[in-house]
């Protein structure tokens, strides 16, 4: 009987150990997959270069010397002056002017192509900052978004952020976060979109390549967008710069002009895309650079892959002359005060 007994505590302290082993090694060693940027420039040593100067790679700071971080606190207030902003060691501390509650600032996000947001914490939630840096005035303006008017403390302060949200916020604008019922799992976080972030974990496809696997065998193990169809490529890049929802339908701009802000959603939606079946974002953008200005000839030259023997008459197009296309087919639009974007659902526009 003694010897049951024993037999029943062993058995319950190993499936003890073993759920611990679960619940907390395996998430820990998931993230230890992660190797980081500079592992993968032993091999890809021009990616790595183009990839890390570019606004992907930056898309997410520590608030201390970012662009937004620098601005708030050029004057130490905000630009309605009613809230102060403090810097301590590598975060900065705002409250409003004899408010008592403080948010701590933390994360900037975003690189400043277009901007820049602070995140933070207020108490045990996260928060977004009211004010934000927008490249156009180089200056702070209220955040994209936000409600014009608030009528409270905490909403000076910003806008609180449920767990679900600020994960995909991280999820989207740095490497290797985890998801927990309490929010995101920075403890492995790797700021910025590095190239795990779109090609995954690389710890599999570097013991593969170091022991001389095949190279069926070392590709295996990475993900390579390029290898997938135009439409998985279109979202693969809408994970995070968004697809479309069930209830958008061929003219987006027109039902919510916001999705302008969404390159995926105009280009899935556009006669290009649907007519071609192998228009993607890879066609004219390089995943590890930013985008070509838009007076590149470059963006011409792919359109003339398809167009350059089109003899239909057209009174009003310049494409004989080979000039640029995006000012008559992807023309600019304004999505908010200092924000505006390429609409990327290609076509001829209507004009009054």
């Amino acid at each position: 009987m003694r010897g049951r007994h024993l037999l029943t505590r062993v058995l319950r302290t190993i499936i003890y150990l073993l759920t611990l082993y679960v619940v907390t090694l395996l998430p820990a060693l998931r993230c230890a997959d992660y190797v980081g940027k500079e592992a993968c420039a032993e091999c890809h040593q021009a990616q790595y270069e183009k990839q890390s100067a570019s606004h992907h790679a930056g898309s997410l700071r520590p608030i201390m010397g970012s662009l937004v971080g620098t601005t708030l606190l050029k004057d130490g207030h905000s630009p309605d002056g009613r809230m102060l902003y403090e810097p301590r060691g590598d975060k900065i501390f705002v409250r409003e002017n004899g408010g008592p509650d403080v948010a701590v600032l933390e994360w900037a996000f975003g690189a400043g192509a277009q901007g820049s947001s602070p995140v933070g914490h207020l108490g045990e939630q996260y928060i977004e900052h009211r004010f934000s840096y927008y490249s156009r005035i180089r200056d702070l303006a209220p955040t994209f978004g936000h409600p014009p008017r608030v009528s409270t403390p905490i909403a000076e302060l910003g806008v609180l952020e449920a767990n679900e949200t600020i994960f995909r916020c991280f999820h989207c604008h740095a490497t290797a976060v985890e998801q927990l019922p309490s929010g995101p799992d920075l403890t492995h976080l790797l700021p910025g979109v590095q190239c795990e972030r779109c090609h995954g974990p690389g710890s599999s496809h570097i013991q593969a390549a170091k022991a001389g696997a095949s190279p069926e065998t070392i590709r295996g193990e990475i993900v390579n967008p390029g290898r997938f169809s135009a439409k998985a490529q279109i979202q693969i890049c809408g994970q995070c710069h968004r697809l479309p929802t069930p209830d958008i339908g061929d003219q987006p701009e027109l039902e919510n002009p916001v999705t302008v802000r969404f390159a995926p959603i105009g280009l899935l939606a556009s006669r290009c895309f649907r007519a071609s079946g192998t228009l993607s974002c890879l066609t004219c953008h390089d995943p590890h650079a930013d985008a070509s200005p838009r007076t590149d000839m470059s963006y011409t030259g792919k359109c003339l892959v398809c167009h350059g023997n089109d003899r239909r008459p057209a009174k009003l197009c310049q494409r004989a002359a080979k000039q640029n296309c995006l000012p008559c087919h992807m023309q600019q639009a304004s999505v908010g005060a200092n924000l505006r974007f390429t609409d990327h659902r290609i076509r001829v526009y209507e004009h009054e």
